[in-house]
This record gives structure tokens, C-alpha cells and sequence, in this order.
């Protein structure tokens, strides 16, 4: 099952993010992402996702396909309550493991504001200024990272059309 550790996933996201220093208590977590090996097994776990959640968009975004789903139950975790889950396709020729990736927050501040209480920080801004979906990313480790956009996920993903 894709969410069967989800817990221990948060936590060691949680350790990793607190080793950098980062304060996210004051954030909504406002879903957690799976990124798929292959278009193969996004196609695959398209039905367990379904199981778990409605989905609410699927389009391509940064190259590749991304689908939102809202759940049926919210995930909780510590105080945060969780109500998005994110399936992701590979980009074309990425290889990585199928497994869960990242978290995302909803920053309360601009981006800017949120980068500059820590300097030291090699944030990925490659993203900042992408249409529909505007984010900071820090990789944690291989094949992990923390997220930080503006809009929850919800309301992006009610705004992106399907792919046909």
C-alpha cells in the first residue's frame, strides 16, 4: 500500500527538516507525494489512489504527469491533518525508486520572507516561478524532499485541467 508508513515517512521528513534548522509549526502540511518508477506503475497505482481519494486533477507539470487526489480520510499526524495525496509520474529519463518523496507546506509569507530567515540554505527555486503550481523545494536526501508553495493543493488542482 502506498500510504502503509506514512507515519515513519512524516517523522524521518520531520528529523531531516530539523537537522536544517527549519521551523514548519506555524504551516499547513498540506499533502504528501509518491513518485512513481515509471509511467507503467503511475498507471498502476492510479487505482489504489482511486481508492483512497477522489482525484481532483491530473495534468503534466514540469514535464511530467501529476495527478491530486483529495482523500476520504484525512491522514493525521502529530497536529497536522492531511487531507491531499499526490501521485507523480517520472520525468523522461529519471530513474528513481517508486516510493513516497516529499511533503508539501503552505507557506503564510512570500517565498522571499520564508528563504531569507535562512540563509544558509541552498533552496531550489527552479520552480518559483512556475504558472500553475509556484514552489521552493530542499532536497533532504536521495529521494527525499520538503516542499514550500503558496495555494493548497486543493485549490491548484481545482483549477488545472485534466489531461486528456
Amino acid at each position: 500500500m502506498i500510504l502503509e508508513n506514512y507515519e515513519l515517512f512524516i517523522k524521518n521528513i520531520f528529523h531531516k527538516i530539523q537537522e536544517f534548522g527549519i521551523d514548519v509549526s506555524d504551516f499547513e502540511m498540506d499533502h504528501i507525494g509518491y513518485q512513481t518508477s515509471s509511467d507503467e506503475d503511475y498507471d498502476r497505482l492510479k487505482s489504489e489512489c482511486e481508492a483512497m481519494g477522489t482525484m481532483v486533477s491530473e495534468a503534466i507539470v514540469g514535464g511530467r504527469r501529476v495527478g491530486i487526489y483529495q482523500l476520504h480520510t484525512m491522514l493525521q499526524y502529530q497536529q497536522y491533518r492531511i487531507s491531499a495525496f499526490e501521485l507523480v509520474a517520472p520525468k523522461e529519463g529519471q530513474i528513481c525508486p517508486s516510493a513516497l518523496e516529499h511533503v508539501e507546506f503552505v507557506l503564510n509569507e512570500p517565498f522571499d520572507s520564508f528563504m531569507k530567515k535562512y540563509p544558509t540554505i541552498s533552496w531550489d527555486t527552479i520552480a518559483i516561478a512556475q504558472p500553475d503550481f509556484p514552489m521552493i523545494k530542499l532536497k533532504l536526501d536521495k529521494n527525499l524532499q520538503v516542499k514550500f508553495h503558496l495555494t493548497p493543493v486543493l485549490e491548484i488542482g481545482k483549477k488545472i485541467r485534466r489531461t486528456p
